[in-house]
């Protein structure tokens, strides 16, 4: 790590996640995670902090505060109508979280340009969030429950349905409660990225796949098995979309 580097941080529902960006290639960060009480001791060693948070304004004024008290300088980001030549599909870009937006700004700097930045940008995390660009041309998105949410909203619904949490690897058709619960909730979600390939299909001969999120291995294994009969599909799998949108950004400040 360079010394006094930009410290990229990615504050999400569930964790604090960070990386140091010098002159590296973006796609090469290293992703780790931390907490609101170390990042004093994180802020030593930064030139400029880039924060993409989800949190509370309150929550949010926290970290503006630990960044003035080490003197470093704080850029949050915001969802944009049009940035590195990406035209938002929203009316009110501000009903757009960051995080989608840092998301999408990542797949336009790292779509092959023979793709004519064509892609797809999947965040599989708490909630699970699908954006299609066409032509450097946002044209919407989707969000819906990630898959613990999706397990935990089937249980809560119903009165005699349970759920044991059990760990899948692959999708198969469930023998019992627990199971049908499991695989019902990964053949959702399964089946939101399989749709979203047909649709890009109808909208563009050739695009990339960016996905990230704790459950983008288990999906993308899915992914693949499911379309052995639709032909080959390329995918990129980073760790953290939202901190190579982030690095994308420090950039150009």
């Amino acid at each position: 790590m360079l010394e006094r580097a930009k410290l990229l941080l990615d504050i999400g529902n569930t964790s604090i996640k960070y990386a140091w960006f010098g002159e590296q290639h973006i796609a090469d960060l290293q992703i780790l995670r931390t907490s609101l009480e170390s990042l004093p001791a994180l802020l030593d060693k930064a030139s400029h902090c880039f924060l993409c948070s989800v949190k509370t304004t309150q929550f949010n004024e926290q970290v503006e505060d630990i960044c003035r008290d080490a003197s470093v300088l704080l850029t949050q980001v915001e969802t944009k109508p049009v940035e590195f030549e990406v035209k938002n599909a929203y009316a009110n870009p501000h009903n757009m979280g960051t995080d989608r937006w840092m998301a999408i700004i990542a797949g336009a700097a790292l779509c092959d340009k023979g793709s004519l930045n064509n892609y797809i940008v999947i965040d599989a995390g708490t909630a699970i969030t699908c954006d299609f660009v066409v032509s450097n041309i946002h044209k919407g998105g989707w969000i819906a429950p990630g898959l613990e949410m999706a397990r935990q909203a089937v249980v809560a619904g119903t009165s005699r349905v349970f759920d044991e949490q059990q760990r899948l690897d692959n999708l198969a058709i469930g023998t019992d409660t627990p199971d049908c619960v499991a695989n019902g909730a990964l053949a959702q979600l399964t089946g939101m990225l399989i749709q979203a390939i047909f649709i890009m299909r109808e909208q563009c001969a050739k695009f990339e796949i960016y996905i990230s999120g704790g459950d983008a291995p288990l999906l993308i294994q899915n992914l693949r098995l499911s379309e052995k009969s639709q032909g080959p599909v390329s995918i990129n799998y980073l760790e953290n979309l939202v901190l190579v949108g982030l690095a994308h950004v420090s950039l150009s400040r």
